[in-house]
């Protein structure tokens, strides 16, 4: 339990990294800047485009609509349910 308890608030800072990430770029930039999953993915090789279009069914549109997500936003609420499910009870 104590792993899982960790691994979901490693999430939790890793989306709030990513948030600030994202505040400073568009502090740099000078108008907002929101980095999706897609994005992300494709600065570490991954075409998730391609995977969303030969994904089968109801499938590909989730994940089109997750790649379309900040990647913030979906590490982040991963990480908040898992630290909901994880907690300590008394």
């Amino acid at each position: 339990m104590a792993a899982f308890r960790f691994i979901a608030w490693v999430m939790v800072a890793l989306a709030v990294a990513l948030l600030g990430a994202d505040g400073v770029t568009s502090l740099e930039t000078g108008e907002p800047v929101m980095r999706t999953t897609s994005d992300v993915l494709a600065l570490m090789g991954v075409n998730g485009d391609a995977v969303a279009e030969n994904s089968p069914g109801g499938l590909s549109g989730a994940l089109s609509t997750v790649l379309k997500l900040p990647l913030w936003g979906v590490i982040g609420v991963i990480g908040v349910v898992l630290t909901l499910i994880f907690r300590p009870i008394d």
